[in-house]
């Protein structure tokens, strides 16, 4: 069964999720060394000209019988093991550059502690892998996933000049709602700023319209793209070009997704 359709499987049985915690340890186990993942790639479109630039690569756990399991949350167990993590995070990775077929960007998240797991230093299995395939038609572009606490600040900063030296572009994942730190530092360094309109959804409408008319202004004067996730509807399309956002991602453009797998 390929990725595609074990995504398909997935939606259908969202109302049946298994919890990790609701797993045995042997069973957590099985997910990652009998492969039971895929990914789901999700479109990156320009907003103003609707050109495919690249997609996202989500990942996509299941149990044995394919009932799905909730990615962050499976992240989050395995915390109790970051070998295990750093294990199923750098095969994860493997997986989702080799079975991407296109061209432009190739987006990935990646979890600073599963990062650091390989080492602090340039002999770092993921920039090792990400290496490979730096300055080429195929741009990789890390969501760099981190904590949310103000420790976090400079271990993100090292990781972020890590990938950068090694010729891996940046993104800042959320950028201004849920990082506990929104550095300078790190938004001049990003090659792009993300945040997601359900977040935006849960803010005072003229708060979150200014707050996204600031980032959006300041990312353009040095030449930083935005990103606005989560995009379901036309209405959320519409206000983001409105905004003068500069891509938009998700399930509006899932049928350009299918033609992935």
């Amino acid at each position: 069964m390929n990725a595609f359709n074990q995504s398909e499987l997935g939606a259908l049985l969202l109302d049946r999720e298994v919890a990790p915690q609701e797993m045995a340890p042997n069973e957590l186990l099985d997910v990652v060394m009998s492969r039971q993942f895929g990914t789901d790639y999700q479109p990156i479109v320009d907003v103003q000209s609707s050109e495919m630039l690249g997609y996202e690569a989500r990942a996509r756990f299941w149990a044995r019988g394919g009932r799905p399991i909730d990615a962050d949350k499976l992240r989050m167990s395995l915390r109790k093991n970051p070998l295990l993590l750093f294990h199923l995070e750098l095969e994860l990775k493997k997986q989702q550059i080799a079975d991407f077929p296109g061209e432009g960007w190739l987006m990935l998240d990646l979890d600073m502690d599963s990062f650091f797991a390989g080492g602090e230093g340039t002999d770092n299995p993921f920039l090792n892998l990400f290496r490979e395939h730096a300055w080429s038609d195929r741009e990789i572009i890390i969501n760099v996933v981190q904590n949310h606490t103000m420790q976090e600040t400079l271990r993100t900063q090292h990781m972020m000049d890590l990938l950068q030296h090694s010729g891996t572009s940046v993104a800042l994942e959320d950028a201004g709602l849920s990082w506990g730190m929104f550095s300078l530092s790190a938004f001049l360094d990003a090659a792009m700023v993300k945040f997601s309109s359900r977040a935006l959804l849960e803010l005072d409408g003229k708060a979150a319209q200014a707050m996204v008319d600031w980032l959006v202004g300041a990312a353009r004067k040095i030449g930083v793209q935005t990103v606005m996730t989560g995009v379901d509807t036309c209405a959320a399309l519409e206000w983001a070009r409105k905004m003068r956002i500069d891509c938009v991602q998700r399930r509006l453009f899932s049928k350009q997704a299918m033609q992935v797998h």
